[in-house]
């Protein structure tokens, strides 16, 4: 049913866009460059792990260049491409060089994707807002060891996460949006004639909902997401599913936020191993080029012993210029395993998000 669904709205876009003809004023795609580069450095001490030592200074980075493209058609139809070449990928840092490509289709019917990028359910959710360098992501653990609780989050970004597959967007209307995904196979980059008995999950699908709304001064934006991983006539283990769920409340630069991720955890096998609830909480402040924030994220693992994790964040950031911010964070973080501590720490991290 939602593949048919999804297939059908698929054919009426790309039906649309041919309606435009073959004589056609619009020009041909122009090609602009794009991009961030975020450059940190930091101190971390852990005061007890049982993993590995990271007490000392490191310096870390993240940087995309975005190749991004779009034309509009005679008809009012936007078609367009988007393509992320990572800035590293030395140990440690981006297994692939192309992060995410696809192709859109922007029209009054909502808007269609076709290619490797997040699901639905990812690109809907609504987080925690952070001035710093981030929580709701599991960066924490760049820098404090987090063991079992590495990749903490709620946007529930699973094994899916850049697998080619077809998104489709319905206009928002009165603040409320629809959003649906469909994954032939989790592998990113699987070339190849469709195989159900190679060990790769297939037949994937997202579904997500989103309202954002301002009342005057007051804005509210709400997010619900489901994601299911597909099943293979390979793959031992239950389903693998994750839900995803998102409330801001804005209101004089003021953000209260608070959030809930469940996801279902996997071996490198795709073999699902035991499940995680992530939840968290916080406030921003920001006006002009000042921003402050601070955010909680607490999770829970069912495994052979349970484990638990709370992690916080004190975030601040200052606009120096256009697209030039300067941040910092302070982190804390604490963890334990059938009741015993098994790692403390924080971490002091500051650098420049560049954004062109």
């Amino acid at each position: 049913m939602k593949k048919s669904l999804l297939a059908t709205t698929a054919l009426a876009a790309l039906g649309a866009v041919a309606v435009a003809g073959s004589a056609s004023a619009a020009e041909k795609i122009q090609v602009t460059v794009g991009g961030y580069m975020q450059q940190w450095f930091g101190f971390a001490d852990s005061s007890k792990n049982v993993n590995r030592n990271n007490t000392g200074f490191d310096q870390k980075t993240d940087s995309e260049i975005h190749f991004k493209g779009v034309t509009t058609l005679d008809n009012g139809i936007k078609v367009g491409i988007h393509v992320e070449l990572e800035g590293q990928t030395e140990s440690g840092g981006a297994a692939d060089q192309i992060d995410e490509q696809y192709l859109f289709v922007d029209g009054s019917f909502g808007r269609f994707l076709m290619g490797s990028e997040n699901s639905a359910s990812y690109l809907m959710h609504y987080s925690i807002p952070s001035h710093g360098a981030t929580l709701d992501s599991g960066d924490i653990t760049d820098w404090i060891a987090g063991g079992d609780f590495t990749g903490a989050r709620t946007n529930g970004r699973g094994i899916d996460n850049d697998s080619e597959k077809l998104t489709y967007f319905t206009p928002r209307f009165s603040g409320f949006q629809l959003g649906v995904s469909y994954v032939p196979a989790q592998n990113q980059d699987l070339d190849g004639p469709q195989n159900t008995n190679d060990g790769v999950r297939d037949d994937g699908f997202s579904v997500a909902a989103n309202f954002n709304q301002s009342f005057g001064d007051f804005k509210l934006l709400a997010s619900a997401g489901y994601q299911h991983f597909g099943e293979d006539d390979a793959v031992a283990g239950s389903d693998l599913e994750s839900y995803q769920f998102g409330l801001r409340l804005g209101f004089a630069g003021f953000t209260l936020a608070g959030t809930y991720g469940e996801e279902d955890r996997a071996n490198a096998a795709q073999v699902f191993t035991d499940t995680q609830e992530t939840y968290g909480l916080g406030l921003s402040y920001a006006a002009g080029p000042m921003g402050v924030s601070f955010a909680y994220i607490g999770s829970d693992r069912d495994r052979a012993t349970d484990a638990h994790q709370d992690a916080f964040e004190l975030g601040a950031k200052y606009a120096l210029g256009p697209g030039v911010d300067l941040k910092g964070s302070v982190y804390y973080l604490e963890r334990e395993a059938a009741g015993v501590d098994r790692a403390k720490g924080f971490a002091v991290v500051g650098g420049l998000d560049l954004s062109f």
